[in-house]
């Protein structure tokens, strides 16, 4: 039977931290890499361009507009717009009036800054909904794809726009125009009364 020396011992003993300090390690590059990631993901997501697309209406205000705005923090390289169907502002049937023939859906935009936005007519309530109304030329359902560049990387996105959110909807007041009118209203009341005591003298 042989003897198992000192020697044999510790070197056994040695070879077995060796590999627990080497699998330590190595889970620790593993995880180091994981923060890394997501910490790059974290510094992506906060200092990216974004390119919101949006229809809305202004308040006291019958029109529907589109806007195409950069939300983000850098500038949004190369964009591309492009419809996914013609449409034409306020109904009318005109190359002039047809969104995708417009030079921001026809050609490149070298750079689009932070903060830029771009808006455009898209029509009325009679000419969207009315009976003449033609889905064929002013679509209720629309998309608008965009594509750019940033940082060595590139960003394919679609968004859907929905018009018939408006349908029946109630206009939102503005309140200045709610102020203005009372005003008015009131400026006619003193005409009225600075009248009548014209009148007594």
């Amino acid at each position: 039977m042989a003897i198992v020396t000192v020697t044999e011992i510790l070197t056994g003993l040695l070879v077995l931290i060796t590999g627990f300090y080497a699998w330590a390690t190595f889970r620790i590059l593993g995880t180091n890499e994981k923060v890394v990631t997501v910490m790059n993901q974290q510094s992506d997501a906060l200092t990216r361009p974004y390119i919101d697309i949006r229809s809305f209406i202004v308040p006291g205000n019958i029109t529907i507009f589109l806007e195409i705005k950069n939300s983000g923090k850098t500038a949004a390289n190369h964009l591309r717009l492009e419809l996914d169907r013609d449409f034409y502002q306020w109904g009318e049937k005109k190359d002039d009036s047809n969104l995708a023939n417009l030079t921001a859906f026809k050609q490149v935009i070298q750079c689009f800054p932070p903060n830029t936005s771009l808006t455009f007519y898209l029509g009325h309530g009679p000419s969207l909904f009315g009976e003449k109304s033609d889905a064929a030329i002013t679509p209720r359902v629309f998309s608008v794809r965009a594509s750019y560049s940033y940082a060595e990387k590139t960003v394919q996105e679609s968004t859907t726009i929905d018009l018939n959110q408006y349908l029946n909807a109630a206009l939102p007041p503005d309140a200045i125009i709610s102020e203005l009118k009372n005003i008015r209203e009131e400026i006619g009341k003193l005409g009225k009364t600075i009248q009548k005591l014209e009148g007594k003298l």
